[in-house]
């Protein structure tokens, strides 16, 4: 009965030593300070906040957008955002490129949380809509080399903007955060 209990105690200081270990890994703690330790975050000045940001890129006529992103780095170190934009029934985009560049220097104007040190991804739904390629607007507007289309899906397209460093987004895009962009007009028009 004894060794009973002395083996449920050291099994229990195991099982509390290995889950502190385990706390202290997912914390950082003891481990190399890496990257995801470096990246610039809640810039004093400069930029915009993303709820000015947001506001500005909702004022486009017929498209609704969602920006999520800024937050703290993954496991990795690396941050990015996402900004879907869906187009409103009966309007359709004109100016991709202008829409593409707009998005992008919308985000890196972003000065609340952290700079997107990987990449920014930007995603259209025309609903029912007419065809629309980010991705071939994008690379008309020089933010990527032709990627990949989304297969099988019309109403759907997306890019991958790498903006890690020395990217030629990253590059183009400059010191974070950025100025803050004018809102293009003629983005978008009514079918």
């Amino acid at each position: 009965m004894g060794t009973a209990t002395t083996t449920h105690a050291g099994s229990r200081t195991r099982r509390h030593v290995a889950a502190v270990a385990v706390l202290l890994a997912l914390a950082g703690c003891g481990a190399p300070h890496g990257p995801r330790y470096d990246i610039p975050h809640d810039a004093a000045s400069g930029g915009q906040t993303l709820r000015q940001a947001q506001a500005a890129i909702a004022s486009i006529p017929g498209l609704s957008i969602d920006v999520d992103g800024g937050g703290p780095p993954n496991i990795k170190g690396n941050t990015g955002y996402d900004v879907r934009v869906t187009v409103a029934p009966g309007y359709r985009i004109v100016d991709g490129p202008a829409l593409v560049t707009f998005l992008m220097e919308s985000v890196w104007s972003v000065r609340t949380g952290y700079l997107p040190n990987t990449q920014i991804t930007v995603s259209v739904d025309t609903g029912d809509g007419p065809e629309f390629d980010v991705d071939a607007a994008a690379t008309e507007a020089g933010w990527v080399e032709h990627g990949e289309p989304v297969p099988g899906q019309t109403s759907f397209s997306l890019v991958n903007v790498r903006t890690d460093d020395g990217s030629p987004a990253r590059e183009r895009l400059g010191d974070w955060p950025g100025d803050v962009p004018d809102v293009p007009r003629g983005v978008t028009a009514q079918r």
